[in-house]
């Protein structure tokens, strides 16, 4: 087992692939499908836009038709008007042409509405862009801190492994010799099973959080080679901002004012539509043949005229739409304060975790430093002949615990600075990415 360890440590150190955080998110936000799947969605808005603008332009059409009319009753001639419909009861071919302008004049600004909604909803859509990015990283960052301390944990419960290993031995020549009893040899055999168990345990951890990240990043991570780069703990205090400069807090803020334009559009939808129109008629007829009334078409007539339209009365649909409209409000309102609440909350949460983390980094290095002088004196102490190999295995090994445990709490602190840092992350650096 033992140079099974040192010839995989070999390995790695000659084919070590060192990857950083900032790499892994920089190949995420490139190639990331939820990203460009968001993308897609404001592409989609920005071409609903369009489609809304055309609202503003006149509506210009062509219509032609040919028609064959046979006269049943003989009695009657020329044409009958039956509601909207022209029967002209005399011409068996008939052709016409008609050219059609319709242009709505005024409808109190519903059209610059939903132009307006729809600029609302494409600003909305870069936003969850924004939101979606900072999951993705959030999400990098968490595996990254996992596969970290497996990582970690991984080397120093191997050097560790070492010691142990040696300490058996030690306690077995002991055993031999009669100055150590077989229950304290058999508690080292437990310990050294143990700890073998742990290494294998964090190198699952190390590969499936290391998949987890290449999956993600889109990066091809080698499951043996690849060597994660630590964290930089920040030399000064994390900027945080407000919540109402994080990006979730401005698409809240773009969707309350989308649903308060739609409010403003239902309302004017209940005002009159005037358009203007025009049409152009062409038309020719013939008694006997269909191609001689084909031929026979020309100028006939046109018209010009202002219409109004207005809705007086719909079943009450506009009361229940106006209600629908100002709940959803209300909801996008309360959505809004009770993610502020979250936000601080975790801010504050964090930032104790750091101030704590800092504390008992400070404190674990201390007695770090105590324990490498208890090593230094236990090995004079044995050239001495005053102390034994298995007193100095031990001090050893509790300063190598030391150092995992130091190392763990850098780890954490750092991912905690790093966490905040990316909670307040504002849309101008959002969109600088």
């Amino acid at each position: 087992m033992k140079k099974y360890f040192i010839f995989c440590s070999f390995i790695t150190f000659l084919h070590a692939q060192d990857v950083s955080l900032s790499e892994l998110q920089t190949s995420a936000s490139e190639h990331s499908h939820r990203l460009k799947l968001r993308s897609i969605d404001t592409s989609i808005e920005q071409a609903r836009l369009e489609s809304v603008y055309s609202t503003l332009y006149p509506q210009l059409s062509l219509g032609y038709s040919g028609e064959y009319n046979r006269n049943l009753d003989s009695t009657t001639s020329g044409s009958i008007s039956v509601g909207d419909t022209t029967i002209n009861s005399s011409v068996p071919y008939e052709h016409s042409v008609a050219l059609r302008l319709n242009y709505e004049l005024y409808h109190f600004g519903t059209t610059l509405k939903q132009i307006e909604m729809s600029q609302k909803e494409i600003a909305s859509k870069k936003l969850e862009v924004c939101n979606e990015t900072t999951k993705l990283y959030q999400e990098i960052l968490d595996h990254y801190l996992q596969a970290q301390k497996a990582q970690s944990e991984h080397t120093y419960k191997s050097r560790m492994h070492t010691l142990r290993q040696e300490l058996y031995t030690l306690k077995q020549r002991l055993y031999t010799a009669g100055k150590e009893s077989r229950v304290s040899v058999g508690d080292e055999a437990i310990r050294l099973i143990d700890l073998e168990r742990d290494i294998e345990r964090s190198r699952m951890s190390y590969e499936e959080n290391l998949i987890a990240l290449s999956k993600l990043s889109h990066v091809d991570l080698d499951l043996i080679t690849t060597r994660l780069l630590p964290l930089d703990i920040p030399s000064e205090e994390v900027r945080l901002s407000r919540f109402e400069e994080n990006s979730q807090a401005r698409q809240y803020q773009e969707k309350i004012a989308q649903k308060q334009a739609e409010i403003s559009l239902n309302q004017r939808t209940q005002f009159p539509v005037i358009s203007f129109y025009s049409n152009y008629y062409l038309y020719g007829s013939d008694r006997n043949k269909a191609y001689d009334a084909l031929n026979d078409i020309r100028p006939n007539s046109w018209n010009a005229g202002v219409a109004i339209r207005w809705s007086l009365f719909e079943g009450f649909k506009y009361n229940n739409e106006a209600a629908r409209l100002h709940l959803e409000l209300d909801r996008l309102r309360e959505e809004y304060a009770l993610a502020e609440r979250e936000f601080d909350a975790q801010s504050q949460t964090r930032q104790e975790h750091l101030n704590r983390l800092a504390m008992l980094t400070k404190n674990e290095t201390e007695a770090l430093a105590e324990t490498h002088h208890k090593i230094i004196m236990t090995q004079r102490l044995r050239a001495q002949g005053e102390a034994d190999a298995v007193s100095e295995v031990t001090v050893k090994l509790e300063g190598l615990e030391r150092e995992l445990t130091l190392d763990t709490e850098m780890i954490q602190h750092a991912y905690e600075a790093e966490a905040l840092k990316l909670q307040h992350r504002g849309v101008e650096e959002c969109k600088r990415q």
